[in-house]
């Protein structure tokens, strides 16, 4: 718990979109591997033999993609919840493949944000909104430090929302 608590300050600490990618896969991993128990027969003994193996870190379901396409194949998360979580790992998996690190304002940026399903809901497409009328307004140093202030905060959330999804999902 206290390790969650300090990645998820974390994610505000972060001064470039390559670290939150960093902090939020991490988010996600742990929020799996939480809740992946949940997913199995609630036996004492096949908890201890069956699944606790499973999860250790040299086990196979330690991987972020082998956990999700587990719980998805189980029918505990929606096909959007399982997409915007491989969203997350491509992203980072490009960042990381670039010479500098990314910034938030960053065109890929956009796109993460724009192709996730947890922000393309009727009642939070309002970020996508509020991102589309900064990044195309005339103010340039003005609105970009906005744009780049308002796409972190967008992302935070967006993460926050992504992991009470997983949550609500495994857990309903």
């Amino acid at each position: 718990m206290i390790q969650k608590i300090e990645l998820l300050e974390g994610l505000e600490a972060c001064e470039n979109a390559t670290d939150f990618l960093l902090v939020s896969n991490k988010l996600i991993n742990l929020k799996l591997k939480a809740l992946l128990p949940n997913v199995f027969v609630q036996d004492k003994l096949v908890m201890e033999y069956a699944v606790e193996p499973l999860l250790k870190e040299d086990g196979p379901l330690v991987t972020t993609d082998v956990m999700s396409k587990l719980i998805l194949a189980m029918g505990k998360i929606s096909l959007g919840t399982y997409a915007d979580i491989g969203l997350y790992h491509q992203v980072l998996e490009y960042a990381e493949s670039q010479s500098d690190k990314v910034s938030f304002g960053h065109d890929m940026v956009y796109d993460f944000i724009t192709n996730q399903a947890i922000l393309s809901t009727q009642q939070d497409s309002f970020y996508i909104e509020s991102i589309n009328q900064l990044k195309f307004s005339s103010f340039e140093i003005f609105s970009q430090m906005r744009y780049e202030s308002l796409i972190k905060t967008v992302l935070k959330l967006s993460c926050e929302m992504l992991l009470e999804k997983i949550e609500e999902e495994i857990t309903k």
